[in-house]
């Protein structure tokens, strides 16, 4: 009896992904594992961050070849991105960045200011020591990186801390609403671009909660939070309506 030859293994050309866009993704391609949430979650960052602009288009060739995977998770992950009013999806025609809408995201701030008011209120209570040093330490490291004019980096801590407040109410539902709305006003925050006047504004009225948190001054916590959340809806929405002034009529 004859040993049948061994099979020939098939040889698996992975084709490592090309930069297409001004980031690095090319240099981290997706991991196998948890395929869908992990492109879910870089086009998001993408859009949120603003470097995929409102109405930039979505090819999917350009976007599987810079992630390096086939189109139907990355079909996958845009619809979670089209529910999440991210992205637009066309029929036969390319999915694009759904544009900012002012009188959206001013209702959006009207609802996360009283969502802040009841996880600031609800946080302030529940808060360990060590949460509250926990919090201290992110709040030093973006007085650090305030400093250093790190904007882009500050602007990913200064959500951290505020995710992290809205996390310690302990409230899942509120949670769950807060970050979706969140995701929306962050994009905007970052098209909107805040000048140097409110960034050191936004920095002090950190400082100022902060202070009120490490006294467990619950009520004043939350008015101080939720009036943060005013101030900074009122700063988005006038750097958005210059924004569309400066772009001109039909922008």
């Amino acid at each position: 009896m004859t040993t049948p030859a061994p099979r020939p293994r098939l040889k698996t050309r992975f084709k490592p992904a090309r930069l297409k866009l001004s980031s690095d993704q090319s240099k981290r391609p997706l991991e196998r594992l948890s395929l869908h949430d992990q492109l879910v979650a870089k086009v998001r960052e993408m859009i949120v961050d603003g470097e995929l602009a409102a109405g930039a288009a979505l090819p999917e060739r350009m976007l599987c070849e810079t992630f390096g995977v086939s189109r139907t998770p990355l079909r996958e992950a845009f619809k979670i991105l089209a529910a999440e009013g991210l992205i637009a999806l066309r029929p036969h025609r390319t999915p694009v960045v759904t544009p900012i809408d002012a009188s959206e995201i001013a209702e959006i701030f009207d609802v996360m200011v009283a969502l802040d008011a009841a996880a600031g209120r609800a946080a302030a209570a529940r808060a360990t020591t060590d949460d509250i040093a926990r919090l201290d330490a992110m709040h030093a490291e973006l007085v650090t990186l305030h400093q250093a004019a790190e904007r882009a980096a500050y602007f990913r801590l200064n959500q951290q801390i505020h995710t992290e407040i809205t996390t310690l109410a302990g409230n899942a539902v509120l949670l769950n609403m807060w970050s979706t709305l969140h995701a929306s006003v962050f994009r905007a925050r970052a098209v909107a671009n805040y000048d140097a006047r409110r960034w050191d504004e936004s920095l002090r009225e950190h400082e100022a909660f902060m202070a009120l948190l490490r006294a467990r001054d619950a009520g004043g916590f939350a008015q101080a939070l939720s009036e943060h959340t005013r101030k900074t809806g009122d700063s988005v929405l006038q750097m958005l309506e210059q924004t569309q002034q400066d772009q001109g009529p039909g922008a």
